[in-house]
């Protein structure tokens, strides 16, 4: 998809973590203030297994884009159901819906979005998900930075279609230029059974992994490897009638969700544990 298409998928963003740094006030200072403002992540692992993890993500309820963007956010559509146990991970589980909205309401759909208010760069990410299914849904988990923050725009995918859920996209962009958007075959269906996935961000590399093996990658040899730190987000949407050719056609009926059981990040160097040492424990 280009980057004009997609930047309309980030641009509500800034919005939320702008608020949660400024307060009330969503003009009271200047973006590059509010990136300056934004903490260095640390390594952590989250399992959804307490009722705390609301006070380290952030929950997106709002409304943008207007006619280019269908899936309106509430924070309703979010939510954990404990405890769980898939994959080895005992815990909860994250769950993201997506629905039609009340007739009444601008946009087609309410979907879900949740993010961690801090500035991830290299290291080791993981997931522990199951996506949602049907023609035009998304379900994703991916690093973004971009104008919103006062920042050129960066990100690393991990997406996947509700129209092809037996592949995984991996996708990067550097100052907004899209490169790499690939379809990896999985041979099973990511909408039946909680897959691990990872994604190893280097200075001159990012590979993608799912069960532990290395399924992709691109080098500085083949593309402009992100370098920019960003937030870490994981949401499920509908494309737009404009986004059709990458997500398919939207069937405005329909309901479905994406759930999350575990997800983690460790920056190079960290000795941590991560979703894939509780999946494939280390020796």
């Amino acid at each position: 998809m280009g980057h004009i298409l997609y930047s309309f998928k980030h641009c509500a963003f800034f919005a939320i973590t702008f608020l949660a740094l400024c307060g009330t006030s969503l003009f009271s200072s200047s973006i590059t203030s509010a990136q300056a403002q934004t903490p260095k992540a640390e390594g952590f692992i989250e399992t959804f297994e307490d009722v705390g993890f609301r006070t380290r993500w952030w929950f997106s309820d709002f409304d943008f884009g207007g006619d280019r963007f269908i899936t309106g956010w509430r924070r309703q559509m979010a939510g954990v159901q404990m405890p769980v146990t898939k994959q080895a991970i005992n815990g909860g589980e994250l769950v993201l819906k997506l629905a039609p909205a009340p007739e009444e309401e601008q946009k087609a759909f309410f979907g879900a979005e949740v993010q961690r208010d801090a500035l991830h760069h290299y290291g080791d990410y993981d997931v522990v998900m199951k996506a949602g299914s049907g023609t035009g849904v998304i379900s994703s988990f991916f690093t973004y930075t971009g104008p919103h923050f006062g920042d050129p725009h960066h990100e690393i995918d991990v997406e996947i279609m509700g129209r092809r859920t037996d592949a995984l996209y991996v996708n990067t962009f550097v100052d907004g230029e899209q490169s790499g958007g690939t379809y990896v075959p999985l041979g099973f269906d990511v909408a039946e059974e909680p897959t691990l996935f990872r994604f190893e961000w280097r200075e001159d590399y990012v590979a993608w992994f799912v069960r532990g093996q290395e399924v992709h990658r691109l080098t500085s040899d083949d593309i402009v490897i992100p370098s920019v730190p960003g937030k870490l987000f994981m949401n499920i949407w509908n494309a737009a009638p404009r986004q059709e050719a990458w997500a398919g056609p939207v069937v405005y009926e329909q309901s479905t969700e994406a759930r999350y059981y575990c997800v983690s990040y460790r920056p190079l160097g960290d000795p941590g544990q991560t979703c894939t040492d509780l999946v494939n424990p280390r020796p």
